[in-house]
């Protein structure tokens, strides 16, 4: 068991079993804790980021009469392009970039921070090599200041793999670009350096490190505020995405990629369920487009990534920090310090001297207090999910059956309850889509593949609560990101759900307990031993297990077979086994909370006040708000056992402990269940209703300002 000490969320182990053998990884060096404003101490670490850069040819009197806009996409057949049937693309107006009070540039009344799109023209070493710098034709790219003299753009900006250009040798940056004609009007500047990541430099298809820094040789005089930029959020619902730079497909006074244009759009994303986990939308760009900030809102401005891809159906933008982000702070403090190479750092080296003796590397060291955005998210449902200590019984029941009050002391139970009715809620909306569908579909269809992976699921957390810190510290690498996905889906969602299912199901639960006896061994039970074990390898259908799933399945499997009493007598009360039940967790559910989280409660959210553009829902009820966040970290903790098995070392005794709780909880709730589900699809029907209802007075709404504008 493990005791909670006086801090929320922090857990000593009283088990010494060898159920888990985690490893830290090693890849961060912790030191000194230090106080922050509040007087709380946070941890402090140190990272270690490797840096390529090179010095720039001297571009002060180039001026580019050529240009070209380059794409990139994903795969061959498509290109950077437009991905609406629309292009919803809208040219900034000239008081926003070409003026020192646009918003684009310089100080704008009415925007704060405000920053810097600048216009960039590229030469390539492969271009001299065949043509006279006045005579190639220049890539156009887009980048924005982050310091006066310091610019973020694309890393294939920087070193061109798809078109075999190679490295850039020189830079041209102008603020305030209109066309080659007003050039005079446009502040420039030439770059003297380049930093970005080895990986990109070092292979083609390295789309997340698809960055780079350009130092300038002075600073620009007509910019009073630079870019504000923030890790990448790791999941958001309808966020106000938005792209601005230079597309190269758009023709203005006969020149292309002369005007800045700007795209913003709702978007939902998961960068843990993206391709590469990049930061993927449906906003229109093209080349020339390279290097664009992409912002999270259009009245903060606030950079969260760099548009670096195009594809068929969508265009991506490499990310910042975090677990799958690039490594923003170090590299920014590296290009920040280069000037010319004339001035190398002494503490540079030539990794490849022989070969590109124009390469140099810096291992830069960064010291952090604050966390990863995942880690944050984890730290506070690890907290919150600690709260749910108690076991079910009867005390918990108020006198009266007008209400029901359980507070912090509610059991894994009702928080196994909680994650079934999210997960259930969920494949009823993305199965049905209307609510005529969602009630009926919600009696009729058991769905009871959900209740055994939400009580497998608190099992393993029950053994990650038990275990040592170094052995959380491990599954918490994979658990981080997978909570941090859910959390803006099911923390919306779920207090409208349980509020209106919570109450009935806890006294069907606590009726079952109170009738329930321990079962002694019977001819139904002799029947059932020979198919405990076979049942866990057929039941379900529709889900193949592969790979480490399969692996962790078959381990699983193997234990109930050793294990004669659990095999046997678990389930005696109830009309299933332990082979049916643990079949259908993996077989039936597999990971449902995360399927669902994907298309079934962005259907649900936000319905209240407005659908997918309303602001973000208020926090859960305390009393429900643990029962969430322990439904979280439940799934998370199960995931990261089944795809960290061998890091973990997980042994047999892990697989002991978990049919122990298995054995116990389960039986408790799987003929809850039903009753659990058939409660949900009213509350999913009246949701669904009212997405039709608001989707309908939009559309109604939209025809009338149509008609009256013309």
């Amino acid at each position: 068991m493990s005791t909670i000490t006086n801090k929320p969320g922090v857990f000593k182990d009283t088990d010494k079993s060898d159920m888990l053998k985690g490893k830290h990884p090693g890849r961060v060096k912790q030191v000194a804790a230090q106080p922050d404003d509040s007087g709380n101490v946070e941890q402090v670490s140190t990272k270690i980021t490797r840096v390529y850069f090179w010095y720039l040819n001297n571009a002060k009197d180039d001026v580019p009469r050529y240009t070209q806009s380059i794409s990139r996409a994903r795969d061959p057949v498509s290109t950077e392009a437009v991905v609406n049937a629309f292009d919803g693309r809208l040219k900034v107006p000239d008081e926003h970039f070409n003026h020192r009070s646009g918003k684009y540039r310089g100080k704008s009344p009415s925007l704060d921070p405000t920053l810097s799109v600048l216009s960039l023209f590229i030469l390539y070493e492969q271009q001299q090599l065949l043509l006279k710098d006045n005579e190639a034709a220049w890539p156009i790219a887009t980048g924005w200041l982050v310091a006066k003299d310091l610019v973020v753009t694309a890393g294939h900006c920087a070193f061109d793999h798809s078109h075999g250009l190679g490295r850039a040798v020189k830079v041209r940056a102008y603020i305030g670009y209109q066309d080659y004609q007003n050039l005079g009007n446009a502040e420039g500047r030439w770059g003297t350096a380049i930093a970005t990541n080895p990986e990109w430099c070092e292979q083609l298809g390295a789309e997340p490190r698809d960055i780079s820094f350009i130092k300038l040789e002075s600073p620009f005089l007509e910019v009073d505020n630079c870019f504000n930029w923030t890790q990448t959020p790791f999941a958001q619902n309808s966020a106000d995405l938005g792209v601005v730079g230079y597309p190269g497909d758009i023709m203005d006074d006969g020149e292309r990629g002369a005007s800045m244009y700007e795209m913003f759009a709702r978007t939902d994303y998961r960068l843990e369920d993206a391709d590469d986990h990049m930061l993927q939308y449906k906003i229109d760009t093209y080349g020339g487009n390279s290097g664009s900030p992409v912002f999270n809102n259009r009245r903060s401005l606030v950079a969260i990534g760099v548009h670096v891809l195009g594809g068929q159906s969508y265009n991506s933008a490499s990310v910042f920090d975090g677990r799958w982000g690039n490594r923003f702070s170090a590299l920014q403090l590296v290009a920040n310090d280069l000037s010319t190479q004339d001035n190398v750092p002494s503490t540079a080296s030539q990794p490849d001297k022989d070969h590109r003796n124009w390469l140099y590397l810096i291992k830069k060291e960064t010291t952090e207090t604050k966390a990863d955005l995942a880690d944050q998210v984890l730290s506070n449902s690890k907290r919150q999910a600690a709260k749910v200590v108690a076991p079910v019984s009867t005390h918990m029941m108020n006198a009266t059956l007008s209400e029901l009050s359980f507070g912090s002391e509610v059991g894994p139970e009702i928080s196994i309850l909680a994650a079934a009715a999210i997960a259930t809620a969920g494949r009823l909306a993305a199965d049905c889509r209307t609510g005529s569908q969602a009630e009926s579909l919600a009696m009729t269809r058991p769905y009871d593949g959900i209740i055994s992976r939400a009580v497998l699921a608190e099992a393993a957390l029950q053994v990650y609560y038990a275990s040592d810190g170094d052995t959380q510290k491990e599954a918490e690498l994979f658990m981080a990101p997978v909570v941090a996905g859910l959390a803006p889906f099911v923390l919306k969602v779920a207090p409208r759900l349980l509020k209106g299912m919570l109450e009935p199901s806890l006294r069907v639960l606590v009726s079952r307990i109170g009738g329930m006896t321990t079962p002694s061994t019977t001819e139904a039970g002799d029947n059932r031993r020979s198919r405990g074990q076979k049942a866990e390898q057929e039941t379900g259908f529709g889900r193949t297990l592969e790979g480490k799933e399969q692996e962790f399945f078959d381990e699983l499997v193997k234990a109930v077979g050793a294990d004669t009493e659990v095999n046997l007598n678990s389930f005696l009360p109830t009309l299933t086994t332990i082979g049916d039940f643990i079949g259908s967790a993996f077989k039936k559910a597999g990971p449902v909370l995360a399927d669902v989280a994907k298309i079934g409660l962005p259907l649900l959210l936000g319905t209240e006040t407005g659908g997918l553009n309303a602001p973000p829902a208020a926090s859960p009820p305390t009393y429900l708000d643990p029962l969430v966040h322990r439904a979280m970290m439940a799934e998370a903790c199960l995931q990261a056992c089944i795809e960290r098995r061998t890091e973990l070392e997980l042994t047999e005794s892990f697989f002991k402990k978990l049919l122990t709780t298995v054995r116990k909880v389960g039986p408790k709730l799987v003929n809850v269940a039903p009753y659990a589900g058939k409660l949900v699809g009213p509350i999913v029907a009246d949701i669904l209703r009212e997405v039709k209802e608001k989707k309908e007075a939009d559309e109604k709404k939209q025809e009338f300002l149509d008609f009256s504008w013309g």
